[in-house]
């Protein structure tokens, strides 16, 4: 076991730094707020806000000027091909707001367990910048606890699991416990001694990427912006065209039916628009409910998931025929199906496959009824939902292109005074008085004709009728996927919603 708070004197030639360059990275939320305002010395980033951006901050602390830059945080679970592909470019983009820093730290909750899984989760994304980030990070290790001040570092360590110990040998035996107490200026000083430490041992070399990534990314980031201006100017060009030609009409009521995989959040949509607080077991047969939004009945169908990537033959009878079952529960046929996403995380070519197949169980024409819903707006992990849709990609730009360019963002987190719902019930509504036709049940015979005709079809054409014979993430080849699918105690048991209630409110609390 290293030393937990050895070391604070300097070993080297290393005076002490009149500024301190430092780039602050971990998990979403992590405590990085809070470390952040420590070093700071004053409130700079809100606690338990979303982070979104790298952004930099300065301020003068113990006689040093300080520069720290925030990068956006991943799911602690998440492996690096789950995650949103906009927190990838965020991270490598915080170079160009702290070139040559002196040091990344690492913040780490030291409140609980640290898993394999989240120690794989920190391997591959600290990666992004190189092998090397290894010889400059520091573990920040946050203890928040006013009761046990004089907290034995070593025994704290200890307890949080023997993967923390592999991390924090990885970074060197650099590791600082910062126990956020009265005695901070003390945790202060002992860090930045560590920093200073760090650079001698770099014979004072600061950290450097390799620019050919760094260019790339840079690219590939302003790319996407310049993207997602285009789509969202051209949405609401669409919007406007559509106000302006289509005949007005009333709804008494909008049937709805909600559509997607398994803990996307579908439960959690209709809750939202019905303002129903009462939580919800995991939906197994098509649940229907109704409100009145703006003087019309809305009527909504609630669908049991599938798993994200399974194919549609992979999926249970029973699943499917809830699925075909949600056209007959509000005839004489829907106005639009709400398909569920969640926002923040990768949606891969194998996903939108599973989606395309799982869809059009309700026959090819289900696109021109669909409307694209993000959960969890207030964790999307980019700035607006159209840099999440540009910089994930042609698997989710070509989804959204196949519904029309119809999606919405919804704050799940949160209720608001219905302004998210209106708009999305306008958005419903618009849609439905393009359309001449409602949606209508179709033949079980449909699918089946189609599932074994893609043998002579191009990429293009194999991956516009969802048949690419792809894997799921962290799944050898040679198992069995339907195996995979099976073993509910092993898939995706981390996107449990009492896991994710940790992750988004553990930092919130603090100050």
């Amino acid at each position: 076991m290293m030393e937990a708070e050895g070391g604070s004197d300097c070993n080297y030639d290393c005076a002490a730094f009149p500024e301190i360059k430092a780039i602050i990275i971990g998990s979403k939320p992590g405590f990085k707020c809070t470390a952040a305002n420590s070093i700071l010395g004053h409130i700079n980033w809100k606690v338990g806000e979303e982070i979104v951006k790298s952004g930099t901050k300065q301020s003068t602390n113990q006689n040093r000027s300080i520069s720290l830059v925030m990068t956006p945080g991943w799911w602690k679970s998440f492996t690096l091909a789950e995650s949103a592909k906009y927190i990838q470019m965020e991270i490598v983009h915080s170079l160009k707001l702290c070139p040559d820093p002196h040091a990344f730290l690492l913040v780490i909750n030291l409140h609980e367990l640290f898993t394999d899984m989240h120690l794989n989760s920190v391997l591959e994304h600290m990666e992004i910048l190189g092998e090397q980030i290894w010889s400059h990070t520091i573990v920040l290790l946050m203890y928040v606890n006013t009761e046990q001040r004089d907290a034995d570092s070593k025994q704290l360590i200890q307890k949080a699991g023997k993967e923390l110990d592999i991390l924090i040998q990885k970074c060197g035996n650099r590791v600082h416990v910062f126990n956020y107490t009265d005695r901070r200026g003390i945790h202060l000083q002992k860090l930045f001694h560590k920093i200073e430490n760090l650079v001698a041992e770099n014979k004072k070399q600061c950290f450097k990427i390799d620019s050919k990534l760094f260019e790339v990314m840079e690219k590939k980031r302003n790319m996407v912006k310049k993207q997602a201006e285009e789509r969202e100017h051209e949405v609401k060009t669409k919007i406007q065209t559509l106000k302006e030609h289509l005949k007005e009409k009333h709804f008494s009521e909008l049937r709805i039916v909600l559509l997607g995989g398994r803990l996307v959040g579908k439960t959690s949509v209709m809750n939202t628009i019905l303002k129903n607080t009462q939580k919800e077991n995991m939906t197994k047969m098509c649940m229907k409910r109704k409100r009145e939004v703006d003087n019309r009945e809305v009527i909504l169908i609630d669908t049991p998931g599938w798993w994200p990537y399974a194919s549609v033959k992979e999926t249970p009878v029973s699943v499917k025929q809830e699925i075909r079952r949600s056209i007959e529960m509000c005839p004489p046929g829907p106005h639009a199906v709400l398909l569920v996403l969640q926002s923040g995380i990768a949606f891969s070519a194998a996903y939108g496959r599973s989606v395309k197949e799982h869809m059009e169980l309700l026959g090819r024409n289900v696109w021109r009824h669909c409307i694209v819903v993000f959960t969890r707006g207030d964790w999307m992990g980019a700035p607006t939902i159209e840099e999440h849709i540009e910089s994930e990609g042609e698997a989710l730009q070509w989804l959204i292109n196949k519904c029309g360019n119809r999606y919405h963002i919804l704050n799940n987190m949160q209720w608001d005074d219905g302004k998210q719902v209106r708009e999305l019930m306008e958005k419903v509504e618009m849609m439905a008085r393009g359309n001449t036709e409602l949606l209508t049940p179709v033949e079980e015979a449909e699918e089946e004709r189609d599932s074994g005709q893609a043998s002579n079809w191009s990429d293009e054409e194999m991956l516009e009728r969802g048949s690419f014979n792809l894997v799921p993430p962290q799944i050898d080849n040679t198992d069995n996927v339907k195996d995979w699918l099976e073993n509910e105690a092993n898939v995706f048991n981390y996107r449990n919603s009492s896991e994710f209630s940790e992750d988004t409110s553990e930092d919130v609390t603090q100050s």
